[in-house]
């Protein structure tokens, strides 16, 4: 439809006929006279000419008055209705000191609506606002506003973006009014100039009831005003609180220092671990006397042993005693001496001795405590870490093969120690910190769940793993990619959240003399702030086994068998070499070096797989299938699959993890999806027709 035909509404702009016949006829008059008084034909021409010149300047100025007049025209008749007028006239919407090019851009538009119109200010303001911009390709602001006699003006922006307060004030009042309707009322607060939160008083709707709404609403803040948004909704009070979420730091420096005097014992019950944060900067501790034991979940390079480290070292400088094994045998190298710290054990052989170690001193504790030599409140608080426990399983489960005894049985006795430790040493105050690439299982259901009551994921999980971690296939499944010390873990009040690991450097790569290796330039000051000024427990060493006859009968003769091993001394670390020289009994250093090289050749080979990270993006996910939009609702017309990610861009191939769906209560026929974007973790909206298709990804079951 033509411009024309569609302001046909308003008066026609008639053509300059009268004035451009007038100065014609008034030409030929001129000449006719100047020949009669035989006057120069030159200064007849000349007269002709500045006629003609002059005709064409008022064709001219009309077409450029007629065409600015169109556009106005044109927008005037898409905005009447919202300035509550029945029908459209001219003086609802002019414009003034054109600038720019022969037809230019209005700087100023005066507006004038209708005082009792069922729209509010906010709503006509910023509808204005956007059919102007739209119209006349420029921005405009407020400038003048007379409520009394109805009307405003808009100005020029000729500034790149208004951040002005007034100008933030009158976007919340825009966005607010369109969202909740123009009776809404919105208060604002401001930080250093800028909006950081909203309160908005509404009328009662039933609608809101709906989840799928109120999350969507909290992602179309997010989407058209400055940062991050969420939403506090006080649904009997009619009011919901909107505030900026807090930016999450990409490096929060351990801020714990060693304490000059420990005493493990009064402390233990009330003691909390600091070893992060979440986005309200609020501490997220580990509590051992109520959470006995702790399992830690990510992939290399996502935070999991920065945070073992940070939880270590806490507890070594809280007094407690460390036994530790390391699967990888190079991820906690700078505990190896560390005050407080017992054993990090690294050889597969080792670490096997140091567990079962472990497991003997829980059982002398509880014989202890039996026979009244002990009470509870007498016993040192133990931390036993293993971190890359499935490297440590595998590994253990291989070498024992290699050194069983005669008899049945062919799993390592040590590992049904360490269940046991799980279930049981808590109660003498022994605890343990797992540290595992992926959930697992093993931990993570029936009884053995309820020890990890202290549990924390880094990077992104897989909806399995989520589902083991914490009771849902979609929380920590969008934790940002690149985000190091990223992860969730439950906050005070049992909840999961996101949280941001406290930075612990290792203390193997922090040597002052080599300050190429640190990570960041104050590494040595924090190793020397949380370093323990107290040591109450010695280092450790374990002496080999001696080869010599096979006295239990369980083994071969000169060749030392599971059980020897387990028997092996445990002696202060500065006398294991002398020590280890008068065992040697009839070994050779050529027959040790071979035996040590089989033993980290095992460790080698039984080291966890890691995934890449386009292997492991829709690692647990089904593969895409196409469904009607319909599908992904259940009968009440809620979301129906939990966990379910959707194609929400396939240009880009975007994918989205949908949080909420339901019927579109703005669109009719539409369903309205709220989502995070599945790599970096952004909130989004999508709404597609109902009878449309979707493709999705829902987890494997």
């Amino acid at each position: 439809m033509s411009v024309r035909a569609t302001t046909a509404a308003l008066p026609r702009i008639n053509p300059p006929v009268l004035a451009v016949g007038a100065l014609l006829t008034g030409m030929l008059l001129a000449i006719g006279a100047g020949m009669i008084l035989e006057l120069p034909i030159i200064t007849l021409i000349l007269v002709g000419i500045i006629a003609v010149a002059l005709a064409a300047g008022i064709i001219a100025v009309h077409i450029r008055t007629t065409r600015r007049q169109e556009s106005l025209d044109l927008c005037l008749m898409r905005l009447y209705g919202t300035l509550g007028w029945p029908n459209p006239a001219r003086e609802q919407l002019v414009a003034t000191r054109w600038r720019g090019g022969w037809f230019g851009k209005p700087a100023r538009l005066l507006v004038r609506y209708n005082p009792i119109a069922d729209e509010s200010f906010p709503e006509i303001l910023g509808e204005t606002k956007r059919l102007a911009e739209r119209a006349f390709d420029s921005r405009y602001k407020l400038s003048k506003h007379k409520p009394r006699k109805g009307w405003f003006q808009l100005a020029l922006n000729t500034e790149e973006t208004d951040t002005s307060k007034d100008a933030q004030i009158e976007r919340v009042h825009t966005v607010i009014a369109k969202t909740f309707g123009g009776d809404a009322k919105a208060s604002t607060k401001f930080v250093d100039d800028k909006l950081r939160e909203i309160t908005v008083r509404y009328e009662v709707t039933p609608r809101l009831s709906s989840s799928a709404l109120r999350g969507r609403i909290e992602s179309q803040i997010s989407s058209v005003l400055h940062g991050r948004w969420r939403a506090f909704w006080d649904l009997q009070n009619d009011t919901v609180r909107l505030e900026v979420r807090p930016d999450m730091s990409g490096v929060i420096f351990n801020p714990n220092t060693a304490p000059s005097s420990v005493d493990p014992l009064a402390t233990y019950d009330e003691l909390k671990v600091p070893f992060a944060v979440d986005e309200d900067g609020n501490t997220i501790y580990w509590r051992p006397k109520r959470d006995p034991h702790g399992l830690i979940t990510g992939k290399t390079g996502a935070g999991k042993t920065v945070a073992m480290l940070g939880i270590i070292q806490f507890l070594a400088a809280q007094g407690w005693e460390i036994w530790g094994i390391d699967g990888k045998r190079i991820e906690l190298l700078g505990l190896r001496s560390w005050p407080n710290v017992r054993i990090i054990a690294g050889r597969i052989d080792h670490q096997a001795r140091v567990a079962h170690e472990v497991f003997r001193t829980m059982q002398q504790r509880f014989e202890d405590y039996e026979s009244g030599r002990m009470r509870l409140e007498d016993f040192t608080p133990v931390l036993f870490p293993i971190d890359e426990f499935k490297t440590f399983k595998n590994a253990a489960t291989r070498w024992y093969r290699t050194v069983k005894p005669k008899g049945p049985g062919t799993q390592p006795p040590v590992l049904e120690e360490i269940s046991d430790f799980m279930s049981l040493a808590r109660k003498v105050r022994m605890h343990a910190l797992l540290g595992l690439q992926r959930p697992d299982a093993e931990f993570l259901t029936g009884d053995m769940r309820d020890n990890f009551g202290f549990r924390a994921s880094f990077g992104r999980l897989s909806p399995d793993g989520a589902q083991m971690m914490w009771n849902s296939y979609s929380i920590g499944v969008t934790v940002p990619v690149n985000a190091k010390g990223r992860g969730i873990a439950y906050d005070d009040h049992g909840t999961p959240v996101e949280i941001q690991a406290y930075w612990t450097p290792d203390p193997y790569q922090t040597e002052p003399e080599h300050p190429e290796n640190w990570v960041f330039p104050d590494d040595v000051k924090l190793v020397r702030q949380i370093t323990p000024k107290q040591t109450i427990h010695q280092l450790m060493g374990i002496i080999d086994p001696e080869d010599q006859a096979d006295i239990d009968g369980t083994g071969a003769d000169g060749v030392p068998d599971y059980n020897d091993y387990m028997a092996t001394r445990i002696v202060p670390a500065d006398r294991v070499d002398e020590l280890q020289r008068r065992a040697s009994g009839l070994i050779t250093g050529l027959e040790e070096d071979k035996r040590v090289a089989e033993l980290e050749r095992i460790q080698r080979e039984e080291a966890e797989p890691e995934l890449d990270d386009a292997e492991e993006l829709f690692a647990g996910y089904t593969q895409p299938d196409e469904l009607a939009v319909e599908e992904v609702l259940t009968d009440d017309g809620t979301l129906g699959r939990d966990g379910m990610l959707a194609l929400v861009d396939p240009d880009t191939n975007t994918w989205g993890l949908v949080e909420s769906a339901g019927y579109d209560e703005f669109d009719e026929g539409y369903i309205a999806f709220t989502y995070r974007d599945f790599e970096t973790g952004e909130p989004g909206t999508l709404s597609l027709p109902s009878d449309g298709s979707i493709t999705v990804r829902t987890p494997r079951v």
